[in-house]
Order: structure tokens, then sequence, then C-alpha cells
């Protein structure tokens, strides 16, 4: 798990394989979770994100990173 932070926004990017491009088009959904996930979960926690980043006028992109893994950045 990797964290950065500047002046205008975070990134915080896991060292995974990424996830699949279906996957990537629903991440962040409420109760969504991608096939295969063996933690458990409700696949809350990344709408609840977009939530709040939305409330305080900041933006939330989801993606794989270039360098591998996912990572969200949440902008300001």
């Amino acid at each position: 798990m990797d964290v950065t932070l500047d002046a205008r926004g975070f990134t915080v990017r896991d060292n995974g394989p990424g996830i699949s491009p279906d996957a990537l088009a629903r991440i962040g959904e409420r109760f969504y979770r991608p096939p295969g996930q063996d933690a458990t979960g409700s696949g809350l926690g990344l709408s609840i994100v977009k939530r709040i980043a939305a409330l305080h006028g900041m933006r939330v992109s989801l993606s794989n990173a270039p360098e591998g893994g996912f990572e969200v950045k949440v902008s300001w």
C-alpha cells in the first residue's frame, strides 16, 4: 500500500494485479464487489468515499495504476 499527498489531493495505491475492465466500470457502486473476493465486506467503502468527496466538492478517480495495482485519487 502506498499513500501520497500533495497540495491538490491524495492517492492510495495497492501493489496487487489491479482489477478487470468489467469490475473497473462498476467499482464504487453501492454493494458492488468484484468476483472472486476472499475478504469479507459489503461493497460500500468506495461508494462512501465518493459520496463524502462529492459533498465537499472533491473528485474521485478509480483506476489501475500504470506501474501496477489499483489506485484511488481524491483531488480538490
